[in-house]
């Protein structure tokens, strides 16, 4: 519906540009074959009762999702622990359809269809991560890291990033995979579920984080394959362990990245490594990628998601 509400936006000014005039049910018709087709049973409550139906199926889709969730949280962890993971694979599908529509088109075009990249954020309800503590925390102003304070979710990657960097990254069984500055651990909790067959890590500087992460892994029975540790990477005494995939979302100060990237270029002179970054972080690896003849990095999401293979 914000969608839609943003075409119509966007057709009523072009039309008042080009002096002609548009029905709205000529407007909304052909949105059923693509963007619309998950809710065509809309269809005909939409185009008859006009433009202003889609605040009110707006508001009552969020109902539905709040209520939704707060039924799934009465159930069992098994039970929980089944819809994510069903959810996730859904997810999944619709992030592949949205970014494969958006393959060989010109960026400066814009995006093409429905964007759905916050579209699925409370689920984080299911993994109760609570962003309020990073609102309430002590902010250290003599710390060299990127701790993004007061932040909350903004500065998590968001779930299309997530499952389109599992899909791209191709992990075989019994991979190993390391996420550096892993947040509130949405990387990992989603790799898990939809991976139990690999071992993830992940290093964050903030301890209440690890906490949360620890406890969404521990609650829904993951700790086998996925784990949490509190780690200052910058310390010159923590060496970053051999791993197949490394997880980076823009997480460390101008000094920090220096050191750590070198650690990862020289485990690549010992087996194949594959580098996943999320945001600006992908800056950091393009000249080091070309130094030590990596691979030219896929692009994925308009960029927004790098992924870097030494081999």
């Amino acid at each position: 519906m914000e969608f839609i509400k943003e075409q119509l936006w966007l057709k009523t000014k072009e039309d008042k540009r080009l002096g002609e005039e548009t029905s709205y049910e000529d407007f909304i018709f052909p949105f059923f074959n693509d963007e619309l087709a998950p809710v065509s049973f809309l269809k005909d409550f939409l185009i008859k009762s006009g433009a202003q139906s889609l605040k009110k199926v707006l508001r009552s889709a969020k109902l539905i999702e709040k209520e939704v969730l707060f039924l799934v949280k009465k159930r069992t962890k098994i039970d929980q622990k089944a819809f994510v993971i069903q959810a996730l694979n859904e997810m999944s599908q619709k992030f592949l359809h949205e970014e494969n529509e958006q393959e060989g088109r010109d960026q400066s075009l814009g995006h093409k269809g429905l964007r759905l990249y916050r579209t699925f954020d409370y689920l984080d309800e299911i993994f109760n991560l609570n962003y309020q503590l990073d609102r309430d925390m002590a902010i250290d102003h003599s710390a060299t890291e990127r701790l993004y304070e007061q932040s909350g979710v903004g500065v998590q990657s968001g779930y299309s990033t997530i499952l389109l960097s599992l899909h791209s990254i191709e992990a075989k069984p019994n991979s190993k995979i390391i996420d550096l500055g892993s947040g509130y651990g949405r990387v990992g909790l989603v790799y898990a579920l939809l991976r139990p067959d690999i071992d993830f890590t992940g290093y964050e500087y903030v301890p209440h984080r690890v906490d949360v992460s620890n406890s969404a892994s521990e609650s829904l029975g993951l700790q086998d394959s996925l784990n949490y540790l509190v780690q200052d990477l910058s310390l010159q005494s923590f060496k970053i362990p051999d791993a197949d995939f490394y997880y980076l979302y823009d997480p460390f100060s101008k000094e920090t990245y220096y050191y750590v990237l070198k650690q990862i270029v020289e485990v690549s002179k010992r087996r194949d490594v594959t580098v996943v970054t999320k945001g600006n972080a992908r800056n950091w690896l393009v000249d080091i990628s070309n130094e030590n003849s990596w691979r030219a990095p896929v692009i994925i999401d308009n960029g927004n998601l790098c992924i870097f293979r030494s081999f």
